[in-house]
């Protein structure tokens, strides 16, 4: 448990991380750990929703899933404090879903994948990118599952084997942030979270991906309202201090309409529609990404090509005074907002411990400005090789 208060507000947020995400499923039982983001809202074992007992208080919740953790965080004004915990609390203390719901929230999941992916002319794009990406390690399918199959084939007791190795007091991360007393909050933590028994601490290892050392490529046939060009490089993990400097370089990249990438190639020579870059942060190695979407004429080689001018081009030439403090300036920026409000400072915080460094919150902004212009040249060459690329193509013929 963390406490963080702060006495600027009258909001109480209660966050729980649990340690487990899509990288955690079997790989023909993938989608569970979304699923149960949907399920959890069901659970408090009492016939009223979650979200509406949370409305009625004043407040909301809400929950994500990624492929290392599920989150799970409610605000409400401080005086509904020992509610929210309590809530958490039965949540936590069994699995309280019926087989009717199950099946209602599973339906919801499917129906979920077929809107945002099967009838997105780009929805798969994540799938088949990851796919050919990793060869051995569980990032090889996206949270919402390898596919529909996967979703439809899980049954009852599936969920109850999920929920109880996975949701517990010792696979969770409780934060508690807001205008609360600590005294008073520990005695509330400690009388609605004291009785749920722990279990053992899981050990998972994950498969390694071996080094890539010659580029992948596949190429989907369909009807796109634009023909697309995705490339993903292998990178380091969100802990390895190479992070800070990769994520510093994909919003040189790629972060603004005066960015490399969005002046060159989609403002003066008119390839792209829109294009970007972006590291996929994850706890284990992840991915650096560039996807972009090819204007009516432009083939996708040409594209590509265009992609590895810009490249070269700037692990050739020194980057701007002006554009490295441009860049340092919108980066404290983007992270001191990040760092505004109730939420916020819950959800950074659990992911801090997650990261085992809860010290973050305060010092991150220092891996930051203490970057050269040498850490980037750096990480450009050591990351970003054509031999080293996996590229997927959308294309119409």
């Amino acid at each position: 448990m963390l406490l963080l208060p702060d006495n600027s507000t009258k909001m109480a947020c209660v966050s729980i991380l649990y340690k487990v995400g899509s990288r955690d499923e079997q790989s023909h039982k993938t989608g569970i750990a979304h699923l149960f983001e949907h399920l959890m809202f069901s659970n408090c074992g009492i016939d009223v929703n979650f979200d509406e007992i949370m409305q009625n208080a004043g407040g909301e919740s809400n929950a994500f899933t990624t492929p290392d953790t599920t989150q799970y965080y409610n605000i409400a004004p401080v005086q509904q404090l020992e509610l929210m915990l309590q809530l958490e609390a039965l949540r936590m203390q069994g699995f309280n879903i019926g087989k009717k719901e199950f099946k209602i929230q599973q339906k919801v999941v499917i129906e979920e994948f077929s809107e945002h992916y099967l009838n997105n002319p780009y929805g798969m794009f994540s799938h088949w990118i990851f796919d050919l990406s990793y060869q051995k390690h569980p990032y090889k399918w996206p949270v919402i599952g390898q596919n529909q199959e996967d979703i439809s084939n899980l049954v009852y007791d599936d969920a109850v084997a999920f929920y109880d190795h996975y949701y517990h007091p010792t696979n969770a991360i409780l934060v508690i942030s807001g205008n609360i007393n600590i005294d008073q909050t520990i005695k509330l933590v400690n009388l609605h979270f004291g009785t749920i028994g722990s279990k053992s601490i899981i050990q998972k290892k994950y498969p390694s991906e071996d080094l890539q050392t010659e580029k992948r490529e596949r190429t989907i046939l369909g009807t796109y309202p634009e023909e697309a060009l995705y490339i993903s490089f292998h990178c380091s993990n969100r802990k390895n201090p190479d992070f800070y400097a990769l994520d510093f370089l994909t919003d040189i990249l790629s972060e603004g309409k005066s960015s490399i990438l969005y002046s060159s190639l989609k403002k003066e020579k008119m390839l792209f529609s829109s294009i970007d870059c972006y590291l996929t942060a994850t706890t284990d190695p992840g991915l650096i990404i560039m996807e972009g979407k090819l204007n009516t004429g432009i083939n996708i080689q040409q594209g590509q090509d265009a992609f590895w001018e810009v490249i070269n081009k700037l692990k050739n030439q020194e980057i701007s005074d002006h554009d490295w403090q441009k860049y340092m300036n919108k980066n404290e920026s983007a992270y001191l907002f990040s760092q505004l409000g109730t939420v916020n400072q819950a959800l950074n915080l659990s992911y801090a411990e997650w990261l085992e460094d809860p010290d973050l919150i305060y010092t991150e902004l220092d891996h930051y400005t203490q970057l050269t212009r040498e850490d980037i040249h750096r990480v450009l060459n050591q990351y970003i090789n054509p031999q080293q690329g996996n590229y997927l193509y959308l294309s119409n013929h």
